[in-house]
């Protein structure tokens, strides 16, 4: 998340979120996503997009949201929308992959992870590994699919 000072509008008697309230409501939003309280998580990011749709954070972790509650087509318009803001951000590659692996598109699933895998050659960020991993998890899937479906010879 950015940490520039925006002031967000928010209707009649109510005032604008300073940059700090809105990491603060972020961070509550983040505290209950890793408790399992998806929905609660949702409606906190939800909010926060209504403020500031330009901040890539939250439509990564809105997606994640929507992810883990199985919302598979939200959750990725949430990455596509993430991934236009900020290109350079491994999450919403990662996250948009699972979401395709879990849609049965393979091929998708693995170009997202080696985008992921490519935008941290170095392997610092954790979720370049876990890409690395889904990554080869996806190639191994489809070729077992691709001998499977392949005609067997009659030799």
């Amino acid at each position: 998340m950015t940490t520039e000072s925006k002031a967000t509008v928010l209707p009649d008697n109510e005032k604008p979120l300073s940059a700090a309230e809105m990491l603060e409501r972020a961070t509550e939003g983040f505290n209950l996503f890793q408790d399992g309280r998806f929905s609660e998580a949702l409606a906190i990011f939800e909010n926060l997009l209504a403020l500031d749709a330009s901040e890539a954070y939250f439509h990564t972790a809105l997606g994640a949201c929507h992810l883990a509650l199985e919302d598979l087509d939200q959750a990725v318009g949430c990455f596509n929308r993430a991934i236009e803001l900020d290109p350079t951000d491994i999450t919403p590659f990662v996250n948009r992959g699972e979401a395709a692996l879990r849609q049965g598109k393979v091929t998708e699933a693995a170009q997202d992870f080696n985008r992921a895998v490519a935008l941290d050659p170095e392997g610092k960020d954790p979720l370049s590994a876990r890409a690395r991993m889904l990554a080869a998890a996806a190639m191994e899937s489809a070729e077992d699919v691709a001998e499977a479906e392949a005609p067997e010879d009659d030799a």
